[in-house]
């Protein structure tokens, strides 16, 4: 039987196609820094803080070992810890709030706006409190949360800001870098994300520079900065290795072009679309862009298209099946779903289709080809 590009599967993700053009550079990057035997906190780490600070337009970049470690560290270099709240969204990875529990504070949900799937800002206010310390947006999709929104919030009840930017890696909020609009931003390396390691791998950002001395500690195991056997804090061992600095390294030069190349992509979707009874990702407005971590719609019937776009080899996936407070972890801590009908929603309709920047044209469009079919249009 032959075989057709109507018939290669698409996946989700393409991470084996990306690494094959880079795949060179990559493997004399690995073995440079494994001859060096200089393979923690070493140069690689420093040139790639200065290299991703720059590009995301702040004065500091911190690495660290994951995305997860960067909330743990940015909630604690901003002064958050036990018998603190932080509002943040419950539409979300579960490192949001995982993060928030580790730091001995309290999460409190507020629910999201149902076009973006972000935080909603007048849902935000509703739930401040005397114990309130900080609010940690998700710029989820890749989406900018309304961060203007959001700092005024900070600003009027003298709250901290930090940024959950997991997904969103050049992604834009009037003119500004997420990561750089808050007190700290968060990003996550991992593999699928639009800036991969290949391991885990995450960054804290901030232009404050007490932030970043404290981050710097925090991940260090508490380690003062000029003392060798010294600390100022308990930390952790939650640092990034030369290896995954000397990737990141090579994949940043690539990260510019393959953000268009997803912002492309998204536009054939977005043609493609028109007309069928899915809701595609909003326009972003000017000085805002995204960054189309994943391309996700909201969908009737989700699962029954899920269902038929995998019979026709095309992979898709639900960010998020359960809301943060339907899960089991956190099941008799009070939540109670119909508080939060804009999440019920996503998590009822939320489909992500593939999204990477090699996806082809040809590719996009047979995909819209099945949604249509499913359809009937």
């Amino acid at each position: 039987m032959t075989t057709t590009t109507a018939t290669i599967p698409i996946p989700l993700f393409n991470l084996k196609q990306q690494h094959a053009a880079i795949q060179k550079e990559i493997n004399e990057a690995v073995v440079r820094v494994l001859e060096s035997m200089q393979w923690i906190l070493g140069p690689e780490n420093a040139a790639f803080e200065k290299e991703f600070a720059a590009m995301m337009g702040v004065k500091y970049c911190v690495t660290c070992s994951s995305g997860a470690a960067a909330l743990q560290i940015a909630l604690n270099a901003c002064g958050v810890g036990p018998g603190d709240e932080v509002i943040t969204t419950p539409f979300t990875f579960i490192a949001t709030t995982s993060s928030i529990t580790l730091t001995g504070a309290k999460f409190v949900f507020a629910d999201i706006d149902p076009a973006a799937c972000n935080i909603d800002p007048k849902q935000i206010e509703k739930k401040i409190t005397k114990k309130t310390k900080a609010i940690l947006p998700v710029h989820l999709y890749g989406y900018p949360a309304d961060m203007g929104a959001i700092m005024e919030i900070a600003k009027k009840h003298n709250l901290k800001v930090i940024e959950d930017c997991a997904q969103s890696h050049l992604a834009e909020y009037n003119g500004r870098m997420t990561g750089g609009i808050g007190h700290a931003g968060a990003f996550s390396f991992y593999p699928s994300k639009n800036l991969g390691a290949c391991g885990d791998a995450g960054a804290v950002t901030t232009n404050d520079e007490t932030v970043a001395k404290a981050a710097l500690s925090l991940r260090h195991c508490g380690r003062m900065l000029d003392k060798a056997y010294e600390y100022c804090c308990e930390g952790s061992t939650l640092r990034m290795d030369e290896v995954q600095a000397a990737i990141l390294r090579i994949k940043l030069r690539h990260l510019k072009n393959w953000t268009e190349m997803r912002r492309k992509a998204a536009k054939l979707y977005d043609a493609g679309l028109k007309g069928l009874p899915v809701t595609t990702p909003p326009a972003t407005k000017a000085g805002w862009s995204q960054s189309f971590y994943v391309y996700t719609i909201k969908a009737p019937r989700r699962d029954e298209l899920a269902a038929h776009l995998k019979s026709r080899g095309i992979a898709s996936a639900i960010y998020y099946p359960l809301a943060l407070y339907s899960q089991p972890v956190y099941k008799g801590m009070g939540f109670h779903a119909a508080d939060y009908p804009n999440t019920e929603r996503a998590t009822a309709e939320a489909l992500s289709l593939p999204m990477f920047p090699e996806l082809s044209a040809e590719q996009v469009e047979r995909v819209c080809r099945e949604i249509r079919a499913f359809y009937g249009k």
